[in-house]
């Protein structure tokens, strides 16, 4: 049970960090590299800024450590993470149905990579959706996005160094931002829906 909690609360924990780099025009400076991604599978997720990993693994791992937890706590944790970070970005149609109000997966995750989201303002969750749906940034439209990656007239480099210069670039009127930076609460940046479906809003949608 002390485990269930535990996972249930960093999740949360994850959840409001992942949305703060989003809100935060700094935080997202080192959450861009991650989103620059055009191809979203399973290595997707293994592509973020040094300084994101710096700052958000400190932030996870600490506490095991300063609470004196055995060794292969940390290793089970980072080993779980690793694994679920590779499902959720993976390019495969799975249909979960009801469980995707509870456990995240692909078909939620995807659509916060969607370039048809602007800076995608849904789906921060990684192992539990049910924050997602609590606070009101759920979004599971049943069909994936058009494209993936950075939306934006501004040029982001691709190769790895540059990127990690790039973070540290000057801030300029015309700077891609986060949507709520830009003062965007990201329902106006809904996608129009395929030609014969009607685009839902952001409450559950059903899906056998």
């Amino acid at each position: 049970m002390a485990t269930l909690l535990l996972l249930r609360d960093h999740d949360l924990y994850i959840y409001c960090f992942h949305r703060l780099q989003h809100s935060s025009k700094y935080l997202w400076r080192t959450h861009e590299a991650h989103h620059s991604v055009a191809d979203v599978d399973w290595l997707a997720g293994a592509r973020s800024h040094s300084l994101e990993i710096l700052i958000n693994q400190t932030i996870e791992f600490a506490p095991i450590a300063l609470l004196g937890a055995a060794p292969e706590v940390a290793v089970m944790k980072a080993t779980l993470d690793a694994v679920w970070g590779m499902y959720i970005h993976s390019n495969i149609d799975v249909r979960s149905g009801w469980l995707q109000y509870v456990i995240n997966g692909p078909e939620m995750h995807r659509w916060h990579h969607a370039r048809e989201l602007a800076e995608r303002n849904r789906n921060f969750g990684t192992k539990l959706a049910i924050w997602d749906w609590l606070l009101g940034t759920g979004f599971r439209p049943g069909y994936k996005p058009k494209a993936y990656g950075l939306a934006g007239d501004e040029p982001f480099p691709e190769g790895y160094v540059a990127q990690h210069i790039a973070a540290f670039r000057r801030f300029q009127s015309t700077s891609r931002r986060s949507p709520d930076a830009a003062g965007l609460d990201g329902a106006d940046l809904l996608p129009a829906a395929p030609p014969g479906r009607a685009l839902p809003s952001s409450e559950p949608v059903r899906q056998a």
